[in-house]
């Protein structure tokens, strides 16, 4: 290959508090792939250009808006050309800890008998998934969605034909959640200490909390630090101060949220609620 001509992009980085998840995106490539393997289950989302694979005795070109599932072990060759792609590599027990939390029973490793996969809503699912664990959020709001996305497309797609737990009438643990959350919204807190107060698994806990309160628990944490934010914001405090004080990640982790949340950036909250002070002296 001549990479003066088409110069590879690729970035990797893994996700220690995900199961050591690793990710990867790459752009420019036109490359013959050899038959190989793969140690984990590889998702394969196909964002520009052409990808053929040759797999399981067959071949099948994808194109942008492809979904490519590679099962651990499997050997397939494959041939990008001008080819984007992101690629989540999750280890088999990994998944198999999230398909024991969809059913309650333990399962072999989960299996995707279909290349390639067309479905909008679980590759755009997959594409959030694969932005948000690139940028600098909490690790409670990405384990959340990771266990929620990987789970849906377990159950979609896996040739277990994996079956959801009916929900019951748990609203004793969504008010722990919630007093839990509210008593501790400055604190960076896990999805394992809401599943440690509750007994239930992380994947039931999500749907449980979501169907009763509307959200996932990080979201509702989010509102709740926005909800002492904006009180402290009036109070005069900086913004710096504020973000530390509430439990974001970063300013910016604030700054965006709040902005997201409130409509208004919080120096110009800030700003208005002075000027309202100053016209009611």
């Amino acid at each position: 290959m001549n990479t003066e001509t088409n110069p590879w992009q690729l970035r990797s980085w893994r996700m220690p508090h995900l199961h050591n998840v690793e990710l990867l995106h790459a752009t420019s490539i036109t490359y013959d792939y050899p038959r190989h393997i793969h140690e984990e289950c590889s998702i394969v989302l196909i964002l520009q250009g052409t990808e053929t694979t040759t797999q399981r005795g067959t071949n099948c070109i994808s194109y942008p808006g492809s979904l490519l599932l590679f099962n651990a072990d499997e050997v397939h060759s494959s041939r990008s050309v001008g080819t984007e792609y992101r690629i989540l590599k999750i280890s088999t027990k990994a998944l198999n800890q999230v398909a024991f939390e969809l059913s309650g029973h333990n399962l072999n490793r989960p299996c995707f008998p279909k290349l390639p996969i067309n479905d909008p809503l679980m590759f755009r699912l997959l594409l959030g998934l694969h932005l948000k664990l690139e940028q600098n959020v909490s690790p409670f709001e990405q384990e959340s969605d990771f266990i929620s996305v990987a789970g849906l497309l377990i159950r979609l797609y896996s040739e277990n034909h994996i079956g959801l737990q009916p929900l019951g009438k748990e609203t004793h643990y969504v008010n722990l959640i919630r007093d839990y959350l509210k008593s501790n919204y400055a604190e960076n807190v896990s999805l394992a200490q809401l599943t440690s107060i509750t007994n239930l698994s992380s994947f039931y806990l999500l749907r449980v909390f979501r169907k009763h309160v509307g959200c996932p628990p990080h979201e509702y944490l989010t509102q709740v630090r926005i909800t002492r934010a904006r009180k402290l914001l009036r109070k005069g405090h900086s913004i710096s101060e504020v973000a530390l004080e509430t439990g974001f990640f970063d300013q910016s982790h604030f700054s965006r949220n709040f902005k997201r949340i409130v409509g208004l950036p919080p120096g110009q909250y800030s700003l208005q609620g002075k000027i309202v002070q100053d016209t009611t002296k």
